[in-house]
């Protein structure tokens, strides 16, 4: 699953059967490697709290389910979340070889489907490329490197494996 899927997505009780809010942002891990949690929104007015993954019982199609209200909090009284990257910083990420190719951008995070752990990054392609389903992905183990100002490095292979096709 994209990890922009899951935006929007109601967060659901299942003591007692209460919309708290909707899915605002994914949290990520500094290595994007692992989700970490969500950011929450009640409503339009209303500030973002934090929802660590741990606290999620399940993601559906349609909504997530926590036990109970106390999953979602204010983001700094969870530990785990500190130093959390956001969706938006990961997508139009640059990624260059290192030999400095540049490869393209990140358009989307790919999930597994727990939306547990990063998948695959699919980078930016034509229209009509995206349509067929031949946007190029570079797989997460692949990932050799992230840096502050929003570079992804990945292997010389990776870039000659795109160049050929195989990506």
């Amino acid at each position: 699953m994209r990890a922009d899927e899951l935006k929007g997505r109601a967060v659901v009780t299942l003591t007692d059967a209460t919309k708290i809010g909707r899915i605002d942002d994914v949290l990520f891990d500094t290595d994007y490697r692992t989700v970490l949690g969500f950011r929450v929104k009640a409503g339009m007015l209303s500030r973002t709290e934090a929802l660590p993954r741990a606290g999620v019982s399940a993601i559906g199609p349609d909504a997530i389910t926590v036990v109970d209200h106390s999953a979602v909090n204010d983001e700094d009284r969870f530990a785990e979340l500190t130093g959390a990257l956001t969706l938006d910083s990961a997508q139009h990420m640059k990624v260059v070889t290192e030999g400095g190719e540049l490869l393209g951008m990140v358009a989307a995070v790919e999930l597994d489907d727990a939306a547990e752990h990063v998948q695959a990054y699919t980078l930016d392609a034509p229209l009509l490329d995206r349509m067929r389903g031949r946007a190029p992905q570079i797989h997460a183990e692949d990932v050799t490197r992230f840096g502050a100002g929003g570079i992804m490095i990945v292997p010389n292979a990776v870039g000659e494996q795109m160049r050929s096709g195989g990506a």
